[in-house]
């Protein structure tokens, strides 16, 4: 039981309660208690049912590990807490569940997107293997991200994560020029040898121009020390190192897997039919070039 809101709406009236003293007699608050104002708790949250206190904090420093920090936090301050009151439940919010959140959201939808840009390039290409080979530069790409936050000496966070995706799909853009302009010089006669060649002579200058002014253009941000854009460094680092390193490796690693994808094909045609063809004969680029004289 309580009283009525209009008469618990003032500090007077919370002095002029009546309690109920041992001897039955009842007396104001005011008469057996001191009251002294004072600031108390704005609100009292609760999560799944239960109290919940949010502790935090930001780092002294910008040179501060925050995953170490927060490890040693798990490792050294938490566990004496916790068997002092084993009634306490810990979460590690912020950063940590938004990275937690987009691992999860990584691999329920990743998988999706990875076939869907599979299906594109299939499409695009009509080649199961050059697609293939395309996707292999991906994982490889990666390790610039990771060599980029080496050297400047941040950590990976979801920003970071976020700065591998926008790379994927530049990577990605690259190799689907590179191997278009290859199917195109193989469908206008030249040999696999000579058109690997071509393709990567007359790719080389804008790959190279590409990633020299994007790195170039994201160096200021990398190197700027203002707190404001500390939140958007590691995803320049991410970009920025990746496109380097994706980029030579579709110069030199993209043609040697598309060398190997060929010498399979080749070798699975020689097997089934006994008779070796040329490298460029099991193209599709090839094949549809001869189909389409054929049709006219």
């Amino acid at each position: 039981m309580r009283y009525d809101i209009e008469d618990r709406r003032t500090f007077e009236q919370l002095k002029n309660m009546r309690v109920r003293t041992p001897t039955g007699m009842a007396v104001a608050v005011s008469d057996v208690a001191n009251i002294e104002p004072k600031k108390g708790m704005i609100a009292i949250n609760h999560r799944d049912g239960r109290r919940e206190i949010t502790v935090e904090g930001e780092v002294a420093s910008l040179d501060v590990n925050t995953p170490q920090l927060i490890d040693q936090i798990r490792a050294e301050i938490l566990p004496p807490i916790l068997a002092k009151y084993p009634g306490i439940d810990a979460t590690f919010e912020g950063q940590q569940r938004d990275t937690a959140k987009l691992a999860r959201s990584v691999s329920n939808v990743g998988p999706i997107i990875i076939i869907l840009i599979l299906a594109v390039l299939i499409i695009s290409f009509r080649s199961y293997s050059q697609a293939f080979a395309l996707l292999l530069l991906i994982p490889f790409g990666l390790i610039g991200a990771a060599w980029g936050h080496y050297i400047h000496g941040q950590p990976m966070s979801i920003l970071s994560f976020l700065g591998v995706i926008a790379l994927v799909g530049v990577l990605v853009n690259n190799g689907l020029v590179y191997i278009n302009a290859f199917n195109g010089y193989l469908a206008e006669g030249l040999s696999y040898n000579q058109a690997l060649k071509e393709t990567t002579l007359s790719r080389f200058r804008p790959l190279f121009l590409t990633t020299v002014t994007t790195s170039a253009g994201l160096g200021p941000l990398i190197l700027e020390k203002s707190f404001q854009a500390q939140f958007l460094i590691p995803m320049a680092i991410s970009i920025a190192y990746g496109l380097i390193v994706g980029s030579l490796l579709i110069v030199i690693f993209l043609p040697i897997t598309l060398t190997l994808t060929n010498q399979i094909k080749v070798g699975a045609k020689w097997l089934w039919t006994g008779n070796k063809p040329e490298r460029e004969s099991v193209e599709q680029a090839v094949l549809r070039t001869k189909q389409e004289k054929i049709e006219i």
